[in-house]
């Protein structure tokens, strides 16, 4: 697996699946798209791949030629050639399970004949972790560790959070659990302390261009793509693929400047229209977009307010609070906070630009 950055996550990782007892529950929290998932699966390899430390040989995956043995055990771990990893990347492995929300291990109480199906659901419910506890009290089917991913782990209802206490703490000894959180502050607490946790944090520019450079990108995408990503591979590598994305980004930044100088009647129906797709689930991923580039947009005007003489510190203050704003809103959003209120309160907190602020914006590069 190509891992874009997290070396000291991939070495922790490491160590806990080379030990003879790895962590039952591991607690991955930080932003969305800087490779909470990513380093999820590869831990799943790391735990079953056949090179690991100790590991029992297995078939490695060959295309077009079936399968053949996997190298013998070295630090070429994962491999990524064996029948365990190779499944495991394409989501296919048996026992590698990902529970979110909507139905996935729904179990109903036996006799529960009116249980209603719930694919479209927002939250991981308490019949799901009735399947998830069933599935780990029986024997892998060919995996040395079972491992469980809830993602995302906030979503999980409080019913649900007080039924996987037991098995978190004291699951069987072939399944690890991986939780992965962008508000970890708002799961359980009982249930953050029964984890092991991780920060994953925004990864530097420099470590996402080389990433994309071992991906095979045209060197002409990779910066660009570092850039517009702030810090989060999984966004830069989706820049990489689609580059008519990052004009979507300029066309954004055009319209936060609009907006910055709008009236309030203008931001209400902004904050009206984010709501109103935030609850079309499909285009939640657009939104979060949208706030990285609000991000950008604040984030140039406080570079540049920082450079003026000392005299008026407004624009810095205002910077700041907005910037603040932001990060509160995407926190807010993945607790599922009240969506109409979360916007309303991000746009009212923004300060007001003048039409000249605006225009001298527009020909300032961002970052």
């Amino acid at each position: 697996m190509n891992l874009i950055g997290h070396e000291a996550i991939e070495r922790e990782l490491r160590s806990f699946a080379a030990s003879d007892e790895p962590p039952h529950a591991l607690l991955l929290a930080g932003p969305e798209s800087t490779g909470r998932r990513a380093l999820a699966t590869h831990l799943a390899q790391l735990l079953n791949c056949a090179a690991a430390p100790g590991g029992a040989k297995a078939p490695a995956a060959q295309p077009g030629f079936g399968f053949e043995l996997a190298p013998e055990p070295s630090e070429a771990w994962p491999c990524g050639r064996c029948r365990a990893c190779h499944l495991i990347a394409e989501g296919t492995h048996p026992d590698i399970v990902t529970v979110g929300p909507g139905d996935t291990l729904c179990r109903p109480r036996a006799g529960d004949t009116g249980h209603e199906k719930h694919a479209q659901a927002r939250d991981i419910r308490i019949c799901q972790v009735r399947g998830i506890i069933d599935a780990v009290s029986r024997f892998p089917f060919e995996a040395r560790h079972r491992v469980v991913i809830i993602d995302p782990a906030e979503a999980i209802t409080e019913p649900a959070s007080h039924a996987i206490l037991k098995t978190l703490e004291e699951p069987p000894g072939h399944t690890v659990f991986v939780l992965i959180s962008g508000a970890p502050e708002s799961i359980m607490e009982t249930v953050r302390s029964r984890c092991r946790r991780i920060e994953v944090r925004l990864v530097g520019r420099q470590e996402i261009e080389a990433g994309l450079g071992r991906l095979g990108f045209a060197p002409a995408l990779i910066g660009e793509a570092a850039a517009a990503s702030h810090g989060r591979p999984g966004r830069a590598v989706s820049f990489a693929r689609q580059p008519d994305l990052m004009g979507d980004r300029t066309r954004l930044l055009s319209r936060c400047g609009r907006l910055a100088s709008g009236s309030l009647g203008e931001r209400f129906r902004y904050s009206e229209d984010l709501a109103e797709r935030w609850r079309r689930d499909r285009d939640r991923q657009a939104i979060f977009v949208e706030l990285d580039t609000w991000e950008a947009f604040w984030r140039t005007r406080l570079h540049r307010a920082a450079d003026l003489p000392h005299g008026d510190r407004s624009p810095l203050r205002g910077a700041v609070e907005a910037l603040k704003a932001v990060t509160q809103a995407r926190a807010d959003l993945q607790a599922n906070v009240l969506v109409r209120g979360v916007f309303d309160l991000m746009l009212l907190t923004f300060p007001r630009l003048t039409l000249g602020e605006v225009a001298e914006e527009a020909t300032t590069p961002h970052e």
